[in-house]
């Protein structure tokens, strides 16, 4: 399939077209990647990337100026000294009419007037003044930056500006969402009222002096061992026919 040229998609017209839950066979967006460098540190100076008119930026325009930006940045700033964003993602789905191309193409078929049309791409729409890709460094590489903007602007199909600013960093190091977080608690001390600890020093006397503590049950076998053990029974003497007699005696 021949691509046709970007500047058919260029301007916005009619409304858009987001709901692909009620389409199919669109294809998938080519830029998956939308923030890359150090994401765990702050920087205290922003480089936004802002276009000056309102378009349509293909998904193939923003992938291509996203590679060139951060290809520039990781040769020239260093991966762990800058924080790069894509700040728009495509939504609107693009639709065409196909036909056949070629030389005399027109003669073969000219196509239904205002088809529906086939979904062929996605692309995002941005209004005027509006932010498109981020960078966040240190003052140091501020030209550096700014010169890698300036390269991925001319992969996008309107002119844009620069803009610089200042960001107030609280010093702290902020930990992405999907990285795991390993938190060591102190341990918590407990203090007990003086009631309980005097329940406590009293149960451990008792303990000790060999008594049982207050509302629980004696052991079994406690009351034996207190007094006396009781006295065996004596066996009782047979008669002469084998037989006890009554009351425990023999007959006379």
């Amino acid at each position: 399939m021949v691509r046709k040229p970007a500047r058919m998609y260029r301007n916005i017209s009619k409304k858009p077209y987001t709901r692909r839950e009620y389409m199919g066979g669109v294809p998938g967006s080519k830029i998956v990647q939308f923030e890359m460098g150090n994401l765990a540190q702050e920087f205290p100076t922003q480089v936004d990337l802002i276009v000056e008119e309102a378009c349509q930026i293909r998904h193939s325009a923003l992938e291509a100026g996203r590679i060139s930006i951060n290809r520039r940045l990781m040769k020239n700033v260093g991966r762990a000294n800058f924080h790069f964003k894509v700040r728009v993602f495509p939504h609107h789905v693009l639709r065409e009419n196909k036909q056949a191309t070629g030389a005399g193409a027109d003669r073969v078929s000219e196509g239904m007037r205002l088809s529906f049309g086939k979904a062929v791409g996605t692309a995002a729409r941005v209004s005027e003044n509006q932010r498109i890709f981020s960078v966040f460094s240190t003052p140091t590489y501020l030209e550096k930056v700014k010169d890698a903007l300036r390269h991925g602007g001319h992969k996008l199909p309107s002119p844009s500006h620069l803009k610089v600013s200042t960001i107030k960093v609280s010093g702290r190091i902020v930990t992405p969402k999907f990285a795991e977080e390993k938190v060591v608690a102190a341990p918590v001390v407990i203090e007990e009222e003086p009631k309980e600890k005097e329940a406590a020093a009293k149960g451990a006397d008792e303990h000790k002096g060999g008594k049982p503590a207050k509302g629980r049950e004696p052991a079994k076998g406690a009351e034996d061992k207190k007094g006396a053990a009781p006295a065996a029974k004596a066996p009782e003497e047979p008669t002469k026919g084998g037989k006890p007699a009554k009351g425990g005696k023999d007959k006379k």
